[in-house]
């Protein structure tokens, strides 16, 4: 699968994806938590660490937004029937097909080439609304995302052409809210990796292997999906596997590490450690221990990188590993706080 990536968000769905977070923030933090909860991970904690700024992204487009009445069938709590929604949007907006000429074929076209891992099997734009409904009612879809879509069908240019004026409307609003928050959120991009996991490549390959643009995007950081000619990244989506990851390592660690701080004599070094550099035979006379036993012990303290070496007037002295005490506290924090 040939990918390019535009190393920037995509400001029609940031903008869309922001009204429905505007809409549905609580609720969306809630499903998220659960999620992450259900991934075995800190929902809370991982939140706190990564996820608080969508609070303030969230509310400085609100305070800018328009929308002037009330789209619950757009912006209703339905993440997954929004998703859909917005994927099928995006790829009408690439196209570049301005919505005044938007016909039901063109949608009807896309919808689907998308649905294809809905096993639409022999699905073709012409097909009927009885069609439609039996493709949905085989599907996973929940039922009130089945429902929604065949409203959708049931008048599609009306309502596609209704979400583009929507974005129109809201274009400014994106456009102050971005510079706003120009700082954190270029940081976001910058940080994210420049390569699809494994999951998103495979799914590409099977379903959709024409060549796609990689966007990112910071109001759904944790998601990545795709439509025929798209990908979408999530600033944060690969924050999962490493804390996963440092998680697991942590818990391997933490024991051995453990074990070495409840050896009162190492615990001292480390303590006596604090103030400045020390070489070993210091340490055995500040301790009153032998030159072999503090030896013995700064060997331990070094292959667990609690301590490092530095060389200086003909004497090895030894330092204070302040970086790994850090990633100690760290692991402490993820798995108990």
């Amino acid at each position: 699968m040939e990918a390019k990536y535009v190393r920037k968000l995509h400001p029609f769905l940031e903008t869309l994806g922001l009204i429905y977070m505007t809409k549905n923030l609580e609720a969306v933090k809630a499903d998220m938590l659960d999620s992450l909860e259900e991934m075995n991970i800190d929902g809370a904690q991982f939140y706190r660490q990564h996820l608080s700024y969508l609070e303030n992204y969230v509310q400085v487009f609100e305070e800018s937004y328009s929308l002037t009445e009330e789209k619950s069938f757009f912006f209703g709590h339905n993440t997954e029937f929004f998703l859909t929604l917005l994927a099928i949007a995006t790829e009408l907006f690439e196209a570049e097909i301005e919505p005044e000429h938007l016909s039901q074929q063109q949608i009807f076209s896309v919808m689907t080439t998308f649905l294809k891992k809905e096993k639409s099997g022999n699905l073709s734009a012409s097909n009927t609304l009885e069609d439609w409904f039996l493709l949905l009612q085989s599907s996973e879809y929940s039922e009130d995302t089945k429902w929604r879509l065949l409203e959708l069908i049931n008048n599609p240019v009306k309502k596609f052409q209704e979400l583009f004026e929507i974005y129109t409307n809201n274009r400014a609003a994106f456009a102050t809210t971005f510079q706003k928050n120009k700082k954190h959120l270029e940081k976001l991009v910058s940080k994210t990796p420049s390569e699809l996991s494994d999951v998103i490549c495979n799914l590409a390959s099977e379903f959709h292997p024409e060549p796609k643009k990689v966007y990112l995007t910071a109001v759904f950081p944790l998601m990545e999906w795709i439509t025929p000619t798209i990908i979408f990244q999530g600033v944060l989506a690969d924050k999962l596997d490493l804390y996963q990851k440092n998680l697991k390592n942590a818990k391997e660690m933490l024991p051995q590490i453990l074990k070495l701080l409840g050896d009162k004599s190492k615990f001292e070094i480390l303590c006596l450690l604090k103030s400045h550099g020390r070489y070993n035979l210091e340490i055995a006379e500040e301790l009153q221990l032998t030159p072999a036993t503090a030896s013995h012990h700064m060997s331990m303290l070094l292959s667990n990188h609690m301590v490092t070496v530095e060389k200086k007037d003909g004497r090895v002295y030894y330092q204070l590993n302040q970086e790994t005490l850090r990633e100690i506290i760290k692991c402490f924090g993820e798995i108990f706080l």
